[in-house]
């Protein structure tokens, strides 16, 4: 497997570094920089604070993408996957709907969403 080196800092002191569940898994899980729960109900969209912000090594990108145990509660990704260009420096933030009928609570260290980073192509465009 290969691995890449991605720098975070912490733009708050309760935010969460992502890590991987197991040694196999694809994305890591990425939890928001909450101080107390929220309430995210139906229909409603929120971009939410991770309170980090990273460094991506050229030519790889970052994806955010729904994690399967908030889906089951009616909560995604609303623009899954989320690129985040290398060149990015800015605090990531996760762009969460909840598509239930019911109001869904997110409290302080929940996992909501995975990364997974991979290779980038850019494409040369030619007129034929």
């Amino acid at each position: 497997m290969n691995k890449i080196e991605v720098q975070f800092q912490k733009l708050v002191d309760w935010a969460q570094l992502p890590e991987y569940e197991t040694s196999g898994a694809a994305g890591c899980d990425i939890a928001l920089a909450l101080r107390e729960e929220i309430v995210l109900y139906p229909n409603e969209v929120q971009s939410i604070s991770t309170g980090l912000a990273m460094r991506i090594p050229d030519g790889y990108e970052a994806q955010i993408r729904s994690r399967a145990g908030m889906a089951r509660k009616g909560v995604i990704v609303a623009n899954a996957p989320g690129t985040i260009d290398a060149d990015h420096r800015g605090e990531v933030k996760v762009l969460l709907v909840n598509i239930g009928t019911k109001p869904v609570k997110i409290v302080p260290g929940q996992k909501v969403a995975q990364m997974v980073f991979s290779p980038i192509v850019q494409a040369q465009f030619q007129e034929a």
